[in-house]
């Protein structure tokens, strides 16, 4: 396993790091969200932030154990959708509220 193999597995298991890749996916338009130049924006500008975040997303794949890897990147994909689809559990305050974090 090279370092890179290892950072990336470290960054894949942090959800931090899952819900940064998945605002970088939504801004980045590999899910349809992008422009076809009809409103007059620079299509090599989207383009090219299409393809830096696939560059990104196959950087990420080899994090992933190697049986889930994929030409397309789509388990490391799946991963940082869960990860938006099942947020951790906010914590909840006990029903005495207030009192319970009153100094002794």
């Amino acid at each position: 396993m090279t370092e890179q193999d290892k950072d990336m597995a470290a960054l894949m298991a942090m959800p931090a790091f899952r819900r940064f890749l998945w605002r970088s996916i939504q801004s980045s338009g590999i899910l349809g969200q992008g422009t076809n130049g009809a409103d007059g924006r620079d299509l090599s500008f989207a383009e090219g932030r299409r393809s830096q975040m696939l560059a990104i997303l196959a950087d990420c794949d080899v994090g992933q154990p190697v049986e889930l890897r994929h030409p397309h990147h789509i388990m490391t994909l799946i991963a940082v959708m869960r990860e938006e689809a099942n947020p951790a559990p906010k914590e909840k305050k006990s029903a005495t509220g207030r009192y319970d974090e009153l100094p002794e």
